[in-house]
């Protein structure tokens, strides 16, 4: 009466794509906040207080 859902290995593809997607995209952004020079983290700092 009931069939258990077998899955095929490209339905696990999708997942395992955005996390690499995901995963390097944080990676992108924590290596430019590291790179990033004193002055301009101050400026970036203080941007949503400058008018």
């Amino acid at each position: 009466m009931f069939q258990r859902v077998e899955y095929t290995e490209w339905h696990t593809l999708f997942p395992k794509i955005g996390f690499v997607l995901f995963f390097l995209a944080f990676g992108i952004i924590v290596w430019k906040a590291l790179k990033m020079g004193k002055n301009e983290s101050s400026k970036a700092s203080r941007m949503p207080l400058d008018d």
